[in-house]
């Protein structure tokens, strides 16, 4: 669950805030059969090869309202490599002529495959699409020769995404709380993405600029 704001730990020197990560991992693969889609009109589709403007307008439509940015920092060079490895899929949900969701599956270990991005454009979330999803890539992971499929999540995310990803099966194995520098603060984000965490530049002032 995603700590309500009078719980948020903030250091208005730095410009950063307390993220909890939580790390999950699933050790067999699961017992029931791939999932319907929802709707007629919802399909998977593996994007090969990205070009990196279209994918980074993705990656933002997604992940902006939680605070992605580790995308953003990273050489456009390096992430046009990453996304052009034969080892990382990226993969879209669409529905119909739209593209809906985003979910990264990075094969780069032997016998391990980590989930790097999930998640839903905004305006497809509540709309029964998410679990199917990421049961669908939970599937896609486990092809081959894998014994391990993991992720991480944290106190940014999607109230419900740590309750989801257990209940397709993956487990807890770590906790633990890191610095994030506020990437609003630094101009990668902007400054009113993610309303529910507070400006770590108001930890100090007490004031509330989260809508400049």
């Amino acid at each position: 669950m995603c700590p309500s704001d009078h719980e948020r730990v903030l250091d208005a020197d730095s410009g950063s805030f307390l993220s909890e990560v939580t790390h999950l991992e699933m050790r067999r693969p699961p017992s029931e059969s791939p999932p319907t889609p929802p709707r007629a009109d919802v399909s998977l589709r593996r994007w090969p090869t990205p070009a990196l403007e279209p994918y980074l307008e993705l990656f933002r439509r997604v992940g902006t309202p939680w605070l992605w940015f580790a995308r953003l920092t990273r050489d456009s060079e390096a992430t046009a490599r990453l996304l052009a490895a034969d080892d990382y899929a990226v993969w879209r949900l669409w529905v119909g002529s739209e593209v809906a969701g985003l979910c990264e599956l990075n094969h780069g270990r032997p016998g391990e495959v980590k989930i790097e991005y999930f998640g839903l454009v905004p305006e497809w979330i509540g709309q029964r699409l998410g679990g199917y999803f990421l049961r669908a890539m939970v599937h896609e992971a486990w092809r081959g020769e894998v014994r391990r499929v993991w992720l991480h999540t944290c106190s940014e995310d999607h109230p419900d995404a740590l309750a989801l990803y257990q209940r397709v099966g993956f487990e807890v194995f770590r906790r633990e709380t890191e610095w994030v520098p506020d990437p609003r603060l630094t101009g990668l984000l902007p400054r009113h993405a993610a309303p529910h965490v507070p400006l770590a530049a108001t930890a100090s002032r007490g004031g509330d600029d989260r809508r400049d």
